[in-house]
């Protein structure tokens, strides 16, 4: 069973073409969404929770077929955090908002709401255009947990958060993910939430799906492997290789195939001075290159 499924989604904006995406996401796992500004993180997610209308393609939650015209029940079971506030809340003091949506959601739960303004010290009668960046950030993560729903979609959820909310929220997040079959699907730019969070890994870049690939298996396939710079010209035609970089007396080579490139270095007798896992933003690096 997926959580969402997108079939042949496209949206056309100005400066950006976002699809044709077909994906499927699994639901009980964490997704994390990766890619440079302007890829089209946000305006798949907006058109995930129904805000923008695709111009082709479909998108489902679960069996149920979303459709930016109609509200539907099925949003009582989604999270949605947008990568910026809204507007219209500015005025509202938490305690105001919270009233809001414990009416519109049937789930509301007051004593998540009351113990999570307490861990995180927000005064719930000041007005959220008088809070901090990082503060106001809270609060909206606050409202959406609180309502207990099974989905979680998120656009840049730490934005603006100090070092100690950013772990208290990633500890959040985990235990959302230890209460049952529930699903989180994360834009992020932050490579130390995808480590900690993710089971599977969607490249975006240019509006165009990359790859949609589970965490481990994808570090896995790459590796860095250091020589010294004497060997670099038997290097020269080795398979897998997808960049080469002199590193002060030595070379680093980037590999995504490992077995071929194991391979190679046996029948040639090249001994690697160091191997060790590629950094997931090199990966996302390499990933993008020659995506038009």
């Amino acid at each position: 069973m997926n959580a969402y499924t997108l079939e042949a989604v496209e949206k056309h904006r100005e400066h950006l073409r976002v699809g044709p995406l077909n994906v499927e996401f699994p639901s009980g796992c964490v997704t994390a969404i990766v890619g440079v500004n302007g890829s089209g993180k946000s305006t798949m997610l907006s058109m995930m929770i129904g805000l923008a209308h695709p111009n082709q393609g479909n998108i489902y939650f679960g069996q149920q077929r979303v459709d930016a015209d109609h509200d539907y029940e099925w949003k009582q079971r989604i999270g949605y955090l947008p990568e910026q506030p809204n507007s219209e809340d500015d005025y509202k003091t938490p305690d105001q908002l919270a009233t809001v949506y414990a009416y519109w959601y049937k789930n509301w739960d007051w004593q998540v709401y009351q113990s999570m303004m307490a861990k995180y010290e927000i005064p719930p009668k000041t007005r959220l255009n008088k809070m901090s960046k990082g503060m106001r950030r809270k609060c909206e993560l606050i409202m959406i947990l609180s309502y207990r729903p099974d989905v979680l979609l998120l656009d840049e959820p730490s934005s603006g958060l100090d070092p100690v909310s950013w772990r208290y929220v990633m500890e959040d997040l985990q235990k959302f993910m230890d209460d049952g079959d529930r699903t989180i699907i994360i834009a992020t730019h932050i490579i130390d939430e995808v480590r900690r969070l993710a089971d599977y890994i969607m490249f975006l870049h240019r509006g165009q799906l990359v790859q949609f690939v589970e965490k481990d298996e994808l570090f896995d396939a790459w590796k860095e492997y250091w020589f010294n710079i004497s060997e670099a010209a038997q290097l020269k035609g080795a398979p897998g290789v997808k960049d080469t970089l002199q590193d002060g007396v030595g070379v680093r080579l980037i590999v995504n195939d490992i077995p071929q490139f194991e391979d190679y270095l046996q029948r040639h007798n090249i001994q690697p001075i160091r191997v060790q896992t590629v950094p997931l933003d090199e990966i996302m690096l390499q990933s993008i290159k020659g995506v038009k």
